[in-house]
């Protein structure tokens, strides 16, 4: 599979996240939030050129910032 940034598949995938770049800071911040790697996600929307990423993990819909999104790297199922 090929690996690309969450910023870069479209609206109503589901895939699964492989690695995210940003460090360990940002790995425990996300993991409070429920996105880690292994896991299944669904990207529900993404708002304008910069703005959000809207997620859906689990139960949970989550805003990302387009920073973060870029540093989370998924493959499609």
């Amino acid at each position: 599979m090929k690996k690309i940034s969450l910023v870069q598949i479209k609206p109503e995938e589901k895939v699964n996240i492989l690695e995210i770049l940003g460090g360990s800071n940002l790995e425990s911040k996300l993991l409070s939030m429920g996105v880690y790697k292994g896991k299944q996600i669904t990207k529900l929307s993404h708002i304008g050129l910069r703005g959000p990423v809207v997620i859906k993990s689990g139960r949970s819909i989550l805003a990302l910032g387009h920073g973060v999104a870029e540093k989370i790297i998924v493959e499609r199922e």
